[in-house]
């Protein structure tokens, strides 16, 4: 477990170019480049930014340039390396940073401060296709919370990113295998807590 890490995420339009073409790649090349532990690239279905412009997938006429975000996790010494090269790109948009834990490998239980006991919220990052006795990841992990009484699972699936370090991206032709999937989960501190150590037990046995 690393305790001082951070989560970058970026806000704009799937259309959205730099110089050097669609901002959504030059992200992307970046957190490869940096081979940034997790990231992924989600395409949204409706939103507006700053402009108040709004875009929707729901009308053929707005439907262009719909919103995107990509998110990006590792510790903060190598978040903190990309951000000069992240943030001399001209473009439009939002970044936020957040600060995270980064929990990988054998996960023992885990302590959380006393005002998290309320809600909080567990992020893993997973391939497409990767299996856990021979069932989807995602899907045995959304099964585990389930049955451990979370409040709520969400299984997002991105378009880009990195896997454990390695850019995966969605290809028309191709298994797409380990294109990053995003499982967000959101229950009191207690029930993620308790439920830390079996998730780790259960995503050991990945394909």
């Amino acid at each position: 477990m690393n305790d001082d890490c951070l989560k970058l995420t970026t806000y704009f339009g799937e259309r959205d170019r730099t110089p050097d073409g669609l901002l959504a790649d030059e992200l992307l090349d970046i957190y490869g480049g940096h081979r940034i532990q997790a990231s992924i690239l989600l395409r949204g279905t409706e939103g507006f930014g700053r402009l108040h412009h709004l875009h929707t997938d729901r009308l053929l006429t707005l439907s262009e340039d719909l919103p995107v975000a990509s998110i990006a996790i590792d510790r903060r010494d190598r978040i903190e390396a990309m951000l000069e090269p992240v943030l001399q790109i001209k473009r439009r948009g939002l970044i936020t940073l957040e600060r995270a834990r980064l929990l990988s490998g054998d996960i023992a239980p885990v302590g959380l401060p006393d005002e998290l006991d309320e809600a909080t919220k567990l992020t893993v990052y997973l391939g497409r296709q990767e299996r856990v006795y021979r069932m989807a990841a995602f899907a045995a992990v959304c099964d585990l919370l389930y049955r451990r009484g979370i409040a709520g699972t969400t299984v997002l699936l991105g378009v880009d990113g990195t896997n454990r370090g390695r850019r995966a991206r969605a290809r028309f032709f191709g298994s797409n295998a380990n294109v990053p999937v995003m499982v967000l989960a959101v229950g009191s501190g207690p029930q993620i807590a308790r439920v830390l150590p079996e998730l780790s037990g259960l995503l050991t046995s990945r394909s």
